[in-house]
Protein backbone atom coordinates (compact mmCIF):
# COMPACT_ATOMS: atom_id res chain seq x y z
CA UNK A 1 0.00 0.00 0.00
CA UNK A 2 3.21 2.36 0.72
CA UNK A 3 4.71 1.54 -2.25
CA UNK A 4 1.28 2.53 -4.82
CA UNK A 5 0.94 5.90 -2.38
CA UNK A 6 4.70 6.79 -2.79
CA UNK A 7 4.39 5.83 -6.72
CA UNK A 8 1.10 8.23 -6.77
CA UNK A 9 2.93 10.88 -5.43
CA UNK A 10 5.72 10.89 -7.44
CA UNK A 11 3.79 10.88 -10.79
CA UNK A 12 1.61 13.38 -9.35
CA UNK A 13 4.83 15.79 -8.18
CA UNK A 14 6.77 14.89 -11.76
CA UNK A 15 3.95 15.62 -13.88
CA UNK A 16 2.10 18.45 -11.93
CA UNK A 17 2.76 22.05 -12.01
CA UNK A 18 3.31 22.09 -7.61
CA UNK A 19 7.25 22.96 -8.93
CA UNK A 20 6.21 26.65 -10.63
CA UNK A 21 7.69 27.56 -13.93
CA UNK A 22 11.32 25.83 -13.62
CA UNK A 23 9.45 22.24 -13.08
CA UNK A 24 11.77 19.91 -11.14
CA UNK A 25 14.75 21.43 -9.99
CA UNK A 26 16.78 21.29 -6.87
CA UNK A 27 18.42 23.67 -4.35
CA UNK A 28 21.57 21.96 -3.70
CA UNK A 29 23.20 18.44 -4.20
CA UNK A 30 21.90 17.54 -0.80
CA UNK A 31 18.27 17.73 -1.92
CA UNK A 32 18.75 16.37 -5.09
CA UNK A 33 20.33 12.93 -2.34
CA UNK A 34 17.39 13.45 -0.21
CA UNK A 35 14.78 13.14 -3.23
CA UNK A 36 16.86 10.31 -4.32
CA UNK A 37 17.27 8.23 -1.60
CA UNK A 38 13.26 8.92 -0.77
CA UNK A 39 11.05 8.41 -2.38
CA UNK A 40 13.43 6.86 -4.80
CA UNK A 41 15.08 4.44 -2.71
CA UNK A 42 11.99 3.52 -1.00
CA UNK A 43 9.82 2.43 -4.09
CA UNK A 44 13.21 0.49 -5.55
CA UNK A 45 13.43 -1.26 -2.13
CA UNK A 46 9.82 -2.05 -1.45
CA UNK A 47 9.27 -2.76 -5.44
CA UNK A 48 12.18 -5.57 -4.83
CA UNK A 49 10.12 -6.90 -1.84
CA UNK A 50 7.68 -8.12 -3.22
CA UNK A 51 9.99 -10.91 -4.40
CA UNK A 52 13.33 -11.23 -2.55
CA UNK A 53 11.84 -10.07 1.20
CA UNK A 54 15.27 -9.42 2.74
CA UNK A 55 16.62 -7.54 -0.01
CA UNK A 56 14.05 -5.21 -0.85
CA UNK A 57 13.56 -4.76 2.86
CA UNK A 58 16.94 -3.55 3.55
CA UNK A 59 17.36 -1.31 0.72
CA UNK A 60 14.15 0.96 1.76
CA UNK A 61 15.53 0.34 5.42
CA UNK A 62 18.98 1.68 4.18
CA UNK A 63 17.73 4.79 2.12
CA UNK A 64 15.32 5.75 4.66
CA UNK A 65 18.48 5.49 7.69
CA UNK A 66 20.39 7.30 5.19
CA UNK A 67 17.62 10.19 4.98
CA UNK A 68 17.97 10.30 8.58
CA UNK A 69 21.38 10.54 8.86
CA UNK A 70 21.38 13.56 5.94
CA UNK A 71 18.21 15.75 7.46
CA UNK A 72 17.78 14.99 11.36
CA UNK A 73 14.92 17.12 11.28
CA UNK A 74 12.40 13.82 9.82
CA UNK A 75 13.16 12.04 12.55
CA UNK A 76 9.89 12.72 14.02
CA UNK A 77 7.09 9.64 15.02
CA UNK A 78 4.93 10.32 11.30
CA UNK A 79 8.42 10.35 8.85
CA UNK A 80 9.73 7.16 10.89
CA UNK A 81 6.50 5.22 10.63
CA UNK A 82 7.36 5.06 6.75
CA UNK A 83 10.37 2.27 7.37
CA UNK A 84 7.75 0.28 9.27
CA UNK A 85 6.55 -1.77 5.77
CA UNK A 86 10.40 -2.44 4.90
CA UNK A 87 11.24 -3.60 8.36
CA UNK A 88 8.29 -6.22 8.43
CA UNK A 89 9.79 -7.68 5.29
CA UNK A 90 13.23 -8.15 6.71
CA UNK A 91 11.13 -9.90 9.81
CA UNK A 92 9.08 -11.61 7.53
CA UNK A 93 11.71 -12.83 5.22
CA UNK A 94 13.88 -13.92 7.81
CA UNK A 95 11.20 -15.80 9.56
CA UNK A 96 10.82 -17.74 6.44
CA UNK A 97 14.72 -18.42 6.37
CA UNK A 98 14.62 -19.68 9.96
CA UNK A 99 11.70 -21.63 9.45
CA UNK A 100 13.26 -23.55 6.53
CA UNK A 101 16.61 -24.69 8.51
CA UNK A 102 16.55 -28.32 10.02
CA UNK A 103 16.12 -28.10 13.67
CA UNK A 104 19.49 -29.59 15.31
CA UNK A 105 18.64 -31.81 18.05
Amino acid sequence: MLLAFLLFMLIGHLTGDANGPNGMTFASNTDLLGFLLFPIGSIIGLGLAYKWKILGGTIAIASMAALYVLRPDLLQSYFVALALPAALYVLSGWLQLRSRKPANI
